[in-house]
């Protein structure tokens, strides 16, 4: 007759590999960032009448303009990058309006801030000296600015009046000088209440 086998069972811990430990640390480490972008992204989009939070911008010229700062005046904030083909045209709508209101001087009290969205800083100097852009630009660095007001794609344009509340916003690009000048319009006779 076999001899039925006397080992007892082992007691010895079993060994976790370090590759598993390696792969359960990979996958929380993205759930982690995963759940912080989420949160971040989760920020609830301004509505009309709001004031969107104060951000600064440092132009590319070294200038920082803060948002906080410019209270008394209509605030047109433009995203644009230089891959977008649709903010080609519209550049030269903006540019022109911003000379329009520029001339008018100081009793317009209308200012522009372009925010370069997800671009390079080189793309974007070459896309403003192409476009012959002149008002105030710079970078969303870390895409702080774009988070504010949940700009999916460009071009989007934010029109804050003169208190800092959003008055008008447009997805997409404006369709002729004169769109855009209504709309400006528009905020600046709402301000003027």
């Amino acid at each position: 007759m076999p001899e039925a086998s006397s080992q007892a069972p082992s007691t010895q811990p079993k060994r976790v590999s370090l590759w598993a430990i390696a792969a359960f640390t990979g996958v929380l480490v993205v759930l982690v960032l995963m759940g912080i972008r989420l949160v971040q992204n989760d920020a609830t989009p301004v509505r009309l009448g709001e004031a969107p939070k104060d951000f600064s911008l440092r132009t590319y010229t070294g200038e920082v303009i803060n948002t906080a700062d410019l209270r008394g005046q209509v605030v047109l904030i433009n995203f644009w990058a230089s891959w977008c083909t649709t903010c080609d045209q519209e550049a030269a709508f903006l540019e022109q309006a911003w000379q329009h209101y520029q001339l008018e001087g100081e009793k317009q009290g209308v200012i522009f801030l372009g925010v370069a969205y997800m671009d390079t800083e080189s793309a974007s100097r070459a896309y403003l000296a192409d476009h012959g852009v002149t008002y105030p630009s710079g970078p969303d660095l870390r895409s702080e600015i774009s988070r504010i007001y949940q700009v999916k794609a460009v071009p989007e344009t934010f029109i804050l009046d003169a208190e800092g509340a959003l008055r008008y916003q447009k997805i997409g690009a404006f369709g002729s000088f004169s769109e855009l000048q209504s709309a400006l319009e528009g905020v600046l006779a709402f301000s003027l209440d």
